[in-house]
């Protein structure tokens, strides 16, 4: 939270065992996947249930697998799993996937070849398994192929920036729940910085992450050597 005094402020951080006072935050503890949130999914969990393709996808080589999403990043996830799986179903809940350009040509012409199938207008509603490994989906249908044989699921709806605390200390979160940062990484509130998944930029990946809490950093420093403000003694802790 932030203690304020006259004009100036710090901010305190608390731990289970401890408080700690700091004149600045660097707050870049990321998303975490969004999940179907249906019976099977938490039961499978890397047992066929995976949120990342590049992790876990050599797991699958030879087998079927089902990528649920329509995104770029989950048609880019079934353009990788191709490359080495036995065949990759795409199941997205509307009408048609809505990758980059240049990955909506890659996906048409891998579908050609059969290595992937689009399967539109379905939610996965269970993940079934046996032998203690996920072994099909069912689907919202009510037709005979309401269910189908895959060797694994690949998740890739979204993420869900964690910022609820920085919500709390009130600062500016955009529509998607991102925390809004000008190009000194700086939030509306001074001395408090954002980096990596968690703020609103729109290329999201680890090297483009570690860059930008470099920059975070660097404008802390500056920040804690311009300010005059001191932090509390330690008795006054």
């Amino acid at each position: 939270k932030i203690h304020k005094e006259g004009k100036r402020h710090h901010f305190e951080v608390f731990s289970k065992e401890k408080k700690f006072h700091s004149k600045t935050i660097i707050y870049s503890i990321g998303t975490i996947w969004r999940k179907l949130n249906v019976p099977g999914e938490a039961e499978y969990l890397y047992k066929g249930v995976s949120y990342c393709a590049l992790c876990d996808g050599l797991l699958f080589k030879n087998k079927t697998v089902a990528v649920v999403g329509g995104s770029d990043s989950a048609v880019k996830d079934a353009l990788m799993l191709s490359e080495y799986t036995r065949k990759v179903y795409l199941i997205y809940r509307k009408e048609k996937p809505r990758p980059e350009p240049i990955n909506m040509k890659r996906l048409e012409e891998t579908m050609k070849k059969h290595k992937i199938e689009l399967i539109n207008k379905t939610n996965v509603i269970e993940i079934k398994g046996k032998d203690g490994f996920v072994s099909s989906l069912v689907f919202d249908r009510k037709t005979k192929d309401k269910e189908l044989k895959v060797d694994g699921v690949f998740i890739d709806i979204g993420h869900i920036p964690l910022t609820e605390m920085a919500k709390k200390m009130g600062v500016k979160i955009n529509k998607n729940s991102e925390i809004i940062i000008n190009k000194n990484s700086e939030t509306n509130i001074a001395g408090f910085f954002a980096a990596g998944d968690v703020a609103d930029t729109e290329f999201k990946q680890a090297i483009t992450g570690v860059g930008e809490a470099i920059q975070a950093a660097y404008h802390a420093f500056e920040y804690v050597n311009k300010g005059e403000y001191v932090l509390p003694s330690e008795d006054e802790k």
